[in-house]
């Protein structure tokens, strides 16, 4: 009972964030930069100087002796799927003011999947890093978000190590057609070039990698008891020691580094985050790069 009171508390503080972060400009611009890819056919009509020569019908034109264009409309309706992870690791919060990743990727998915809901956009989830995953078909309408977001903070990490493998199957499993695939998490499993290019070959993907500050760089907090979240595994560690705390930040880096290279060589667009930062610049940054690419 206590748990599910402090559920529903958290879900109407963070709704009531991504309300007021999702203004008529924002719902705009999400539009431009979400809208969907496809063109359906409309009507002939009469050809008039500027029409694109490719969209003229030949059939038509030799039948009437008149240039005839075809005239399409955009297909606005786009499926958004938002993968989610729920990993033990995505439950840490580097201060006791600050919220854990899984907190900020949920304001970041309901964000998103409102201002889906203003446009008319279905929206659904998975949640990987459970067990078993948890899937919600994706919908449209006012509740659509709001069970996203429930579903997200009452999930319960696996307890064992996902793979990136395991969460592009479930995917490929679930969605048929063309999505715009919207992945946030901390991205802490081995990256698999083979299993993400599959991936954004068969849907549009947009990595989300959502950070806290203190897994980058190691704070100088002497010694302390610490636990793997993802393993269990408890030990003691000094922080006061500098050249630790170096080697850290360089594995970390390059982990980073790898998942980084692999996404710029399958030319997929992607941001980075921390868990103490706003992320609204960077998303209306990803809006207005989509929105210059579907326009050329």
């Amino acid at each position: 009972m206590e748990k599910s009171r402090d559920i529903m508390q958290r879900v109407r503080r963070i709704e009531m964030q991504a309300r007021r972060l999702v203004t008529a400009t924002f719902a705009g611009l999400y539009r431009s930069g979400f809208r969907g890819q496809g063109l359906d056919f409309d009507e002939f009509r009469e050809y008039t100087p500027g029409d694109e020569p490719r969209f003229i019908d030949w059939k038509v034109t030799a039948r009437t002796g008149t240039p005839y264009v075809r005239k399409f409309h955009e297909e606005r309706e786009q499926a958004l799927l938002l993968a989610v992870d729920a990993s033990a690791s995505m439950y840490y919060a580097g201060g006791q003011s600050r919220d854990s990743k899984l907190e900020y990727a949920a304001l970041i998915a309901t964000t998103l999947a409102y201002s889906a809901a203003l446009n008319g956009d279905k929206t659904g989830l998975l949640i990987f890093g459970c067990s078993p995953h948890f899937y919600l078909p994706p919908a449209k309408g006012a509740r659509q978000y709001l069970r996203i977001l429930g579903s997200i903070l009452s999930s319960s990490p696996a307890g064992e190590n996902e793979t990136v493998e395991s969460v592009v199957d479930e995917i490929m499993k679930t969605q048929r057609k063309k999505t715009l695939l919207v992945m946030l998490s901390d991205f802490l499993f081995p990256p698999n070039k083979s299993s993400i290019g599959k991936l954004n070959f068969r849907h549009e993907l947009i990595p989300m990698r959502v950070n806290d500050p203190i897994e980058l760089s190691l704070p100088d907090a002497g010694k302390l008891h610490a636990i793997d979240l993802e393993s269990s595994e408890q030990f003691s560690v000094n922080l006061s020691d500098a050249p630790l705390r170096a080697e850290h930040a360089k594995r970390v880096h390059a982990h980073f580094s790898e998942w980084d290279r692999l996404f710029d060589q399958l030319s997929i667009d992607h941001i980075s985050l921390l868990s103490n930062t706003d992320f609204m610049p960077s998303l209306r940054s990803l809006f207005k790069r989509r929105k210059r690419l579907s326009m050329r």
